[in-house]
């Protein structure tokens, strides 16, 4: 499946009609939360329901399973499902539940486009239910980006030949961009369903129809589809190293991300300003939010503006860190269709460290008699989650897969934890830790950067993505050095560095 997305020349009338339907998707999305929040709470207080849930618990932590266990395990599971649709916790028990209410807005919403809100409400809660959830959130009305249908036939419906939508009365045409080649040839493919997107610019939101087609999107590559070698990749929080049979890239993930990020920080400390002055009694002398009072806030016009303006930003910057490794990949593609690259779990590097240590080097502490004691300062505990943020290195990886497969490839995965391609010297055949602030190694009398040698690794491992095939290595060794020697001397000619991650 793909998607085309095209910009709806709307009036003034017709952006009060999406308003106000947004309006009625906000208000059943919020009902359904206040629903399914009650559901959860009488299931938390089901006796029987939370003995089952600890019986299951106890059998899940043993190492082994008998037969028995396994047949009882599968008696509590059916059970507890049942107690779980009981109260009334399942997909169409909130479509049902919402049916009643969606009725004062027949007009302005079809019954598909309900139905939907009703599942994303679903899926939220089932990942309380089955997964690693821990709340459901009501929403505002300004976090609400989509509405969705299910079919071409029932809400938005889109019309190829004369490019307009119909919409419960409304009609709206579709503006094409100049290049629409691209865009004609993506319309060939039959409709599945298609949903109405907003987005925030300076001058305020501006309204676009995203058509769902079936099959695959049309190639505009065309040196990839015939090219059989595969290609390493190394990704890192913020940095990405690759190397093919020709080519070796090591390339920083969105370098302009910190451009928007100051331009966030000096937005968001004028609009601090501005609410302070507009509420001078929600905030306690020392300058805390007093949580005594509870009035309403004040906003100006000015902050409304500056909030359109931040949301704005933040679009910006998203659809900026999106082209930049679309860029990247497109470059890879070029090389070969197959990647290999470790499967790593970046939500674990968003977490704080568990493990509080002392830094190895000791500080100088000035006392108040003016002497100097020497102290083993604690390590920090922060870890990537700011830079995970503005690079998206999970993003980059779903992106080569998504476009590996378009174009016959794969992105193949390997084990990290037996794999390690960051400690493994092939010359020697043997595994050495090294520090995170190395950034190069020496690998048979030669350095390399580390990150371009892991993603040499990363193509000549073997079979079973396990490990690196020392054959393998020893032959292309010469090879990947020359290329990696020019890329650096280019680099560096060029002004190219990021010392914390490249080394130079």
């Amino acid at each position: 499946m793909h998607t085309v997305r095209l910009l709806l020349a709307t009036t003034k009338y017709d952006e009060q009609i999406i308003n106000k339907r947004f309006h009625a998707v906000s208000h059943i999305h919020n009902v359904l939360v206040k629903h399914s929040k009650k559901c959860l709470k009488k299931l938390s207080c089901d006796k029987e329901y939370q003995s089952l849930k600890a019986e299951y618990s106890a059998i899940l932590k043993k190492n082994k399973i008998s037969k028995e266990e396994r047949a009882y395990k599968k008696q509590i599971s059916r059970r507890m499902a049942e107690i779980v649709k009981g109260h009334g916790l399942s997909e169409y028990s909130f479509q049902a539940y919402i049916k009643i209410c969606a009725r004062q807005f027949r007009g302005c919403l079809s019954s598909q486009q309900v139905q939907k809100e009703a599942t994303r409400v679903w899926r939220g809660a089932e990942k309380i239910l089955y997964g690693n959830g821990h709340e459901l959130h009501f929403k505002k009305f300004r976090d609400f980006n989509t509405i969705c249908g299910k079919t071409n036939t029932n809400g938005v419906k889109f019309y190829k030949n004369a490019y307009f939508i119909e919409w419960l009365g409304l009609n709206i045409k579709c503006r094409l961009p100049k290049n629409r080649d691209y865009i004609i040839k993506a319309l060939n493919s039959d409709i599945s369903y298609c949903e109405i997107e907003r987005k925030m610019f300076p001058n305020g939101w501006h309204y676009y129809v995203v058509i769902y087609l079936k099959g695959d999107a049309p190639h505009k590559l065309s040196t990839a589809e015939n090219n059989d070698s595969i290609t390493g990749v190394d990704i890192g929080v913020s940095t990405v190293a690759a190397v093919s049979e020709n080519e070796v890239i090591l390339k920083e993930l969105a370098p302009r991300c910190k451009v928007y990020n100051r331009k966030i920080e000096k937005l968001q400390i004028s609009m601090d300003i501005s609410k302070r002055i507009s509420n001078p009694d929600k905030y306690n002398p020392d300058g805390s939010i007093d949580r005594s009072n509870h009035e309403k806030w004040a906003y100006s016009k000015t902050y409304l503006k500056k909030l359109n303006r931040l949301k704005s930003l933040y679009r910006q910057k998203k659809a900026y860190i999106k082209q930049s490794h679309e860029e990247i990949i497109n470059g890879l593609l070029e090389q070969s269709a197959s990647f290999i690259v470790e499967d790593m779990s970046f939500k674990g590097l968003q977490h704080r460290a568990k493990k509080t240590e002392r830094r190895k080097e000791a500080a100088d502490i000035k006392q108040k008699d003016g002497s100097f004691k020497k102290v083993y300062k604690y390590r920090r505990k922060k870890r990537f989650g700011k830079s995970l943020n503005d690079r998206a290195p999970a993003s980059f990886i779903t992106i080569l897969t998504r476009k590996a497969n378009l174009y016959g490839g794969n992105v193949y995965k390997a084990d990290t934890r037996s794999f390690r391609a960051s400690q493994y010297n092939h010359v020697t055949d043997d595994y050495t830790k090294p520090e995170l602030s190395e950034r190069n190694k020496l690998v048979g009398g030669h350095k390399v950067q580390r990150d371009l040698y892991s993603a040499f690794l990363l193509r000549n491992s073997n079979k079973e993505l396990n490990k690196p095939d020392r054959a393998k290595c020893m032959c292309e060794f010469d090879r990947f050095l020359k290329l990696q020697n020019c890329l650096l001397t280019e680099m560096k000619e060029n002004g190219i560095s990021m010392k914390q991650c490249f080394g130079f």
